[in-house]
């Protein structure tokens, strides 16, 4: 990775508290989220980052350095 690059990135929260990375927009089901493409990128993440993320207004866009 270069030092100035941007990485963009989807981030959700499961109903159960659950926080994700993911690399392809994920869609929701009854209480987490999903991806259609096998193999995609997702990763589980400290639930205590990104309060602001929740059930109800995920998933978000998010851009890191």
């Amino acid at each position: 990775m270069l030092q100035n690059e941007i990485m963009k990135y989807w981030i959700a929260r499961d109903k159960d508290g659950c926080l994700f990375f993911y690399k392809e927009e994920p869609f929701k089901d009854f209480s987490m989220w999903h991806i259609s493409i096998p193999d995609t990128f997702c990763e589980p993440i400290d639930p205590d980052l990104f309060p602001e993320v929740t059930w109800e207004n995920s998933p978000q866009r998010v851009e890191l350095k």
